[in-house]
């Protein structure tokens, strides 16, 4: 098996170092110039003096330094340690410890170890073979008999050795790699199984793993010159460039921008404007509008801009479409952050609109912003100048009073009135409480006739009961005779 391992290894390196020598001026390796932070886990497997085997685990984290490289092939260094456990059976017990305590057919050790050496590596478009090899320490180790008893052995500080290990990584994403790989390990001790002869124990181990990519160096335009070197930055795809990254040969260039008329997509480039790989010119927020034109060049993904690049606004009021909530704002009109005109007194009326512009918080307003009267609770009639003389019939300026009294019924449906006759105290009270009655109902007949609904009236005689002035002065006995209109909800 360790002659196989070894022709293994031998094959590939020699099959990776003819493919890089064929492919001397390809950059496309992603491991240059890098720090990894490698860490798997996997098997062990054991060949020692027990012959017979088992499958133990391994543990294994690390450190990796890529050099710089301009090929696909790239050499490094690599620091791991690694924690795993042995086992094996034997058809016969063999002495166990020095000086053996006791017989088994059984052992379980654990250990370990520490590996440093030159790795090589072989970028294959994202399939990266290596090659690793150096020294091997089994620093710590302890073998346990078939009952879990510890055997007696050195445990020795250090004993240098060497190792071979073969490997694969597949880059998953920018800074990530998936690791497979198969190592061959010679301990440089004859005690990792607990049994002391003149053959040396070694273990085989498979692992699976991650790496954490740190650093390296970026060529934007895949012409094989690093970004921090290349002169030419834009140069297309497939031109030939020299080690500073220029093309080689002179190319035709009709508009001076880098990019050669056979790979210009946009072939009238303005003299000095920017370009892509395509030779169009650079449009940093894709926004559809050049940077070179684009007075707002950092406009987000997905908002619709006019010929400037800047945001659409429509209205014209400062405040984008996408951000304005008012987006049919008449031009000239001041808005506020929203795009919606300043209400400088919040009445829900624009100051534009508001012919009073300063009402108080809290007051109902009309269409143009002024406060709507509020509708009177209660309304006195004056006997004298809404009846005849000793009657209950309406004298015209008691009409003209009642309609208006009528519209303010009318605007508001939802209102009921008490319609209350009073007088003074001239008379026989069953006089006065009779015409009181008859003035009521003549008041309530007269706002039905308007247009009032029946049921929103109600009509009632007080008669000389409720004087509001004294009988005994005329001016008294004038505020005395009244009709009373009283809105009831």
């Amino acid at each position: 098996m360790k002659r196989i391992f070894i022709l293994t290894i031998l094959l590939l390196c020699l099959s990776t170092i003819t493919f890089a020598q064929s492919n001397l001026y390809e950059y496309n390796n992603p491991l240059s110039s890098t720090f990894l932070i490698t860490i798997d886990g996997g098997v062990t497997y054991y060949s020692g003096d027990f012959s017979d085997a088992k499958f133990g685990f391994l543990g294994r984290t690390g450190f990796e330094y890529f050099f710089s490289s301009k090929s696909s092939s790239v050499f490094g260094l690599k620091l791991l340690g690694s924690y795993g456990q042995l086992g094996g059976k034997s058809d016969v017990s063999l002495p166990l410890g020095d000086p053996p305590p006791n017989l088994s057919k059984e052992f379980n050790t654990k250990f370990f170890d520490g590996k440093f050496g030159l790795v090589y590596a072989l970028d294959l478009g994202g399939f990266i073979p290596y090659l690793w090899g150096g020294g091997n320490s089994v620093f710590w180790f302890q073998p346990k008999d078939i009952s879990g008893n510890k055997v007696y052995a050195k445990q020795r500080d250090f004993v240098i050795s060497y190792f071979g290990e073969l490997g694969f990584k597949i880059i998953l994403a920018e800074g990530l790699s998936l690791n497979f790989a198969g190592s061959y390990n010679a301990s440089g001790t004859d005690e990792l199984d607990g049994h002391v002869s003149k053959k040396k124990d070694v273990y085989l181990g498979g692992t699976v793993g991650i790496s954490i990519i740190f650093g390296g160096m970026k060529d934007s335009d895949n012409d094989s010159v690093p970004d921090d070197y290349d002169l030419c930055p834009n140069t297309p795809t497939d031109v030939l460039v020299d080690e500073f990254g220029c093309p080689i040969k002179p190319v035709k260039d009709d508009d001076g921008d880098g990019i050669s008329n056979e790979f210009d997509k946009c072939p009238n480039t303005q003299a000095g404007v920017r370009v892509d790989n395509d030779g169009c010119p650079l449009d940093s927020d894709d926004d559809g509008v050049p940077d070179y034109k684009d007075q707002c060049p950092n406009t987000v993904v997905g908002i619709m801009v006019n010929e400037s690049g800047c945001p659409l606004d429509s209205d014209n009021d400062g405040v984008p479409d996408n951000s304005d909530e008012c987006q049919n704002t008449p031009s000239g009109v001041q808005v506020n952050e929203k795009g919606c005109p300043i209400d400088t007194d919040k009445d829900g009326v624009p100051d534009y609109l508001d012919k009073c512009p300063n009402t108080e918080m809290n007051i109902k307003v009309d269409i143009e912003g002024c406060q709507i009267p509020e509708e009177p609770k209660e309304i006195i009639l004056q006997g004298m100048t809404t009846f005849e003389l000793g009657k209950s019939t309406l004298t015209e300026h008691a009409k003209k009073e009642l309609n208006d009294i009528a519209q303010i019924m009318l605007k508001n449906p939802e209102t009921k009135w008490r319609i209350e006759g009073h007088t003074d105290s001239q008379g026989s009270a069953k006089f006065n409480q009779k015409l009181s009655d008859d003035r009521a109902k003549s008041v309530m007949t007269f706002l039905i006739g308007l247009g009032v609904a029946k049921n929103r009236l109600s009509a009632a005689g007080m008669g000389e009961s409720f004087p509001i002035a004294d009988n005994a002065t005329e001016i008294g006995r004038q505020e005395n005779r009244r009709v009373v209109i009283t809105r009831i909800n």
